[in-house]
């Protein structure tokens, strides 16, 4: 059986008053260990929706999709090493950012999906995520890519992950978190 990936990641400013990191972290937490293929989709889609009612707190992200089997494998393991590895900036938390002067405080979401290769999902993803070069870094780009995603059919996803940085907001990156090399692969995002 030969396999495509799919990933994405969001960097998103977590606003004083959203509600939507403590949204994902209950879906995410509260998602059975063992589910099928239409609580996979039901958890996708309610993921899915959130983000992109919140478009206006994208900040940053980064995306692939790739048809290629030993790559596919490849780079799905790297986004699941993303969850079992330390991803924080620093040792201590950020903490809350100063009323008086307020400094940024930022979440990421991931979605990593191990595709059943030339499955008519796999198919319609493709062709979702086949953008023009001067939009693979804006804002809508990332909204069509994730309302294309409801049309994943888990019948044909070998594995997939979803997860959320920071667990705690209290560990939120900053700007200066976000300039380290190890987070130069998310890219800035252009409006529109």
């Amino acid at each position: 059986m030969k396999h495509s990936i799919f990933a994405l990641e969001l960097c998103l400013r977590l606003d004083p008053g959203s509600t939507l990191r403590a949204e994902l972290h209950d879906i995410v937490t509260k998602h059975p260990e063992i589910s099928d293929p239409g609580d996979k989709w039901n958890m996708l889609h309610r993921v899915c929706e959130l983000l992109m009612a919140n478009e206006e707190l994208f900040e940053r992200g980064c995306w692939d999709f790739f048809d290629t089997d030993k790559k596919a494998k490849s780079d799905y393991e790297m986004w699941c090493n993303g969850l079992i590895t330390e991803e924080g900036a620093r040792p201590t938390p950020s903490g809350e950012s100063d009323p008086y002067r307020p400094q940024a405080r930022y979440m990421t979401f991931t979605i990593a999906l191990l595709l059943v290769a030339d499955s008519k999902s796999e198919r319609k993803l493709s062709d979702v995520c086949n953008v023009r070069d001067d939009l693979l870094w804006s804002r809508s780009t990332f909204h069509r890519i994730l309302k294309g995603l409801k049309h994943v059919n888990f019948a044909f996803v070998k594995s997939d992950v979803l997860y959320l940085i920071p667990g705690d907001e209290g560990w939120g990156l900053t700007d200066a978190d976000l300039q380290a090399e190890k987070f130069e692969y998310l890219r800035p995002l252009q409006a529109g």
